[in-house]
């Protein structure tokens, strides 16, 4: 005789439901794991700057000023803030501070942050500056220490 017609179909169908719930939650599991890991990475991705490396400048009749920075945010259609090792340099000088707030309209820049100012035989250590006028004037704001060489 044939031993499968010994074997109550009852349970032969539950065995294979059970097999497939698991097989089904197995493959959904692995679906939400997907979906989770996805979500995760893209908030990652997602942060409070608007731009990464921005890089202005700020040109004038005798000299161009180039701007960097790591990160920048929009303050208004013309403030831009600008935050970690932003660097103002021309052939001239560099100037290198944390925070400062540039006006891409005016061409102005101003920091309240610690600055440091180098030039050929010049190095200025303040508490701030002001780039004015295109950059044809900067103003040093605080204690500040003047280094001539």
């Amino acid at each position: 005789m044939n031993f499968l017609l010994y074997i109550n179909r009852k349970i032969i169908l539950i065995i294979f439901l059970i097999i497939f719930i698991l097989f089904f939650s197995f493959i959904l599991f692995k679906q939400f794991s997907l979906y989770e890991n996805s979500i995760n990475k893209s908030n990652t991705k997602l942060s409070k700057i608007d731009i990464e490396e921005p890089k202005f400048a700020i040109n004038n009749d005798t000299k161009k000023i180039k701007i960097t920075a790591k990160e920048g945010n929009f303050l208004n259609k013309d403030e831009i803030q600008l935050r970690k090792n932003v660097r103002f340099k021309s052939n001239d000088f560099s100037i290198e501070t944390e925070n400062v707030i540039f006006d891409r309209n005016k061409q102005t820049a101003q920091s309240k942050a610690k600055s440091l100012f180098k030039s050929e035989n010049t190095t200025i250590f303040s508490d701030g500056f002001d780039i004015q006028e295109k950059g044809n004037r900067i103003v040093f704001y605080g204690n500040s220490l003047i280094v001539l060489k």
